[in-house]
């Protein structure tokens, strides 16, 4: 029994560094840099526990946790939370405590989860469910459920974002091409924005979610092939993109996000890549390229920037997580 804990305990090998990489290239002023890919808890420095790695080696799985990350988020502390569709669970890399995590949802547990956000106010982990048609709610203390979110005529929920400046939880439901605004507080409907359409405004599938520092709400409408942006009370302000495989357009768009400068990082899942939009909609740049290498990407699909402007990609079908960060002054770390 000692031989295999110690077996089923064992230290993976180290992995190589990393290369160096930034986007653009020179004699382009640097506007990203690759800061790590995260295929598990030991690309960040996390142990397993004994018991961990005991189940891992009696049922013949390396190391490697994560197998479709989808949603994911990260805390103010540097938590990160990561939904894999493939396992439903949520990954906790858990850098304070130097520890790594599964939560599941309640009863069932998750069926076909999306969409993941907290509010780290009251404590709260929020994970959309597509099959289900509703927002469990997690503790993000510990992961004990705290119950769902059915309301507002949900049939398909996908993308979830907190936005702190009305204090709301958005709700993406693709099926009834609009997002639905809840309470904080206790998750009462305050109305709808959008309904099926090509007009301003309108959706033709939505699916995610982000909040700029301003309170901008901006909307991936997937199959209208564009981006739309409104305010924080919901009204319309812009939309920009259209479908085509050129930059600048849209073949495949996912997951959303707004650094601390107000620029929109859209995924683009058959473009392989991501693009990089000013708060206006103007095309700056765009970084990655199919495949497996670090800085490639197979099938991405969230994406979420924390407020060090670390850009966390789930790079879904490479089984990985890709953090860039967002080069604010042009200044590459060594």
């Amino acid at each position: 029994m000692l031989a295999i804990l110690a077996a089923g305990c064992a230290t993976p090998p180290a992995r190589p560094p990393l290369p160096v990489m930034i986007w653009p290239l020179p004699p382009e002023v640097p506007r990203i840099s690759l800061d790590n890919v995260i295929a598990g808890p030991q690309d960040l420095g996390l142990e397993e526990s004994a018991w961990q790695g005991l189940m891992r080696f009696l049922a013949g799985r390396t190391p490697t946790p994560l197998v479709n990350p989808n949603g994911l988020v990260a805390d103010s502390q540097g938590r990160l939370y990561v939904l894999d569709a493939f396992s439903r669970q949520v990954h906790v890399f858990d850098t304070v405590a130097g520890r790594h995590r599964l939560w599941v949802g309640e009863g069932a547990g998750f069926v076909s989860p999306v969409g993941i956000t907290l509010d780290e106010q009251r404590g709260r982990l929020y994970v959309s469910d597509s099959a289900q048609g509703h927002v469990q709610i997690l503790s993000l203390q510990s992961g004990e459920p705290l119950g769902v979110i059915r309301s507002g005529g949900l049939e398909r929920p996908t993308g979830v974002a907190v936005n702190p400046v009305t204090d709301e939880l958005l709700v993406a439901d693709t099926l009834n091409a609009t997002i639905v605004r809840y309470a904080l507080e206790d998750h009462a409907v305050k109305g709808l924005i959008g309904k099926e359409g090509t007009a301003s405004g309108h959706f033709h599938a939505p699916t995610h979610l982000a909040v700029a520092r301003t309170g901008e709400i901006v909307v991936t409408d997937a199959l209208n092939f564009r981006v739309q942006v409104f305010s924080a009370q919901g009204q319309f302000l812009r939309s920009f993109g259209a479908p085509g495989d050129s930059p600048g357009y849209f073949s495949r768009p996912k997951g959303v996000a707004v650094d601390s400068d107000g620029n929109i990082y859209v995924v683009d899942a058959l473009f392989d890549n991501v693009q990089i939009f000013s708060a206006q909609g103007e095309l700056l740049m765009s970084f990655g390229s199919p495949g497996g290498e670090p800085g490639e990407f197979w099938l991405p699909s969230g994406i979420f920037i924390d407020t060090q402007d670390r850009v966390h990609i789930a790079d879904s079908y490479n089984k990985r997580v890709q953090v860039f960060r967002y080069l604010k002054n042009a200044e590459v770390s060594p």
